[in-house]
């Protein structure tokens, strides 16, 4: 399945601690793979990964492994 990634660079109201925070609020609040292909589809890749390292542990890791999954899944379409 192709999942659309967002292309839009990070300006710097996306790299603001309010956005960044409310994108950390997103990604806690993920609970699937999917979920997160849809977050990759709104926010900008710097913005995504500034609001990663501030995530918990445990839902990091489970980041690390849907991003897995999605990546498999883009290799296969």
């Amino acid at each position: 399945m192709k999942h659309q990634i967002c292309d839009l660079e990070a300006t710097p109201e996306w790299l603001t601690l309010e956005s960044i925070d409310y994108i950390v609020e997103c990604l806690e609040a993920c609970k699937s793979p999917e979920m997160l292909a849809d977050l990759r589809a709104i926010f900008p890749r710097a913005a995504l990964r500034s609001a990663s390292i501030k995530v918990s542990k445990a839902q990091r890791q489970r980041i690390v492994n849907w991003l897995q999954v999605l990546n498999q899944e883009e290799k296969a379409a």
